[in-house]
């Protein structure tokens, strides 16, 4: 299914009944990153699958700034008339998903998100190796806006009253120690540690999140 918003067409999957519940991938990645969690949650929830711009089957070029982004999920959601939705946001999709529930606290009716960080001090040293080499050299948009524009300021991170799961996996660059900084500025949030878990063993393509998101948006 294809909706324009701010004149792009976005492509999604749907799928399921119940409380819409939005699925929002990250940085190079698209909605085929949940395709392992996205059936056993429709048994519950009608689950939309977003693919942001420029990534999947979306339209357009990728979003040369994350507010882009931002303004797209907003669009979507009222478009849809999706407002008190849950959302899980993975990578960058769940920085987007912190910065739209700043910027309009009323929108999203619960919060999951995953692997996020808010400014540099959140990731080990080795991730920016990773994403220089895709910046400088591939000239990736995606990471090029991930190492300069992933930042919100304590005064942001306060004005989300969403209730919010930040879980971070145990063995992930994105630090432990930086998720739980923010999760406790932000007012109705809490650390959710998976264990052993890499950056991406508990969220891509896998079924490790099933029963946490089920049981927080019951």
């Amino acid at each position: 299914m294809k909706e324009k918003v701010n004149g792009v067409e976005l492509y999604y999957n749907k799928l399921g009944n119940g409380h819409p519940l939005i699925l929002l991938h990250g940085h190079h990645a698209d909605g085929g990153i949940f395709d392992k969690i996205a059936a056993p949650l429709s048994l519950y929830y009608t689950v939309y699958i977003l693919d942001m711009r420029g990534h999947g089957l979306s339209q357009g070029e990728v979003a040369e700034h994350y507010q882009t982004e931002v303004e797209d999920l907003y669009a979507f959601i009222k478009q849809l008339h999706l407002e008190g939705a849950y959302c899980f946001g993975y990578d960058a999709g769940g920085l987007v998903a912190m910065m739209l529930a700043s910027q309009h606290p009323e929108l999203l009716g619960k919060m999951i998100v995953a692997g996020v960080f808010v400014n540099g001090d959140g990731i080990r040293k080795y991730h920016y190796l990773t994403e220089g080499f895709q910046r400088f050299f591939r000239l990736d948009r995606d990471a090029r806006v991930e190492l300069t524009e992933s930042w919100m300021s304590e005064a942001d991170l306060k004005k989300i009253t969403t209730p919010t799961l930040c879980v971070v996996g145990e063995n992930d660059w994105v630090k432990v120690e930086h998720v739980r900084w923010y999760s406790q500025i932000m007012q109705n949030a809490r650390l959710i540690l998976m264990p052993r878990q890499s950056h991406t063993s508990y969220a891509v393509r896998s079924l490790k999140l099933l029963d946490l998101i089920k049981d927080f948006c019951k």
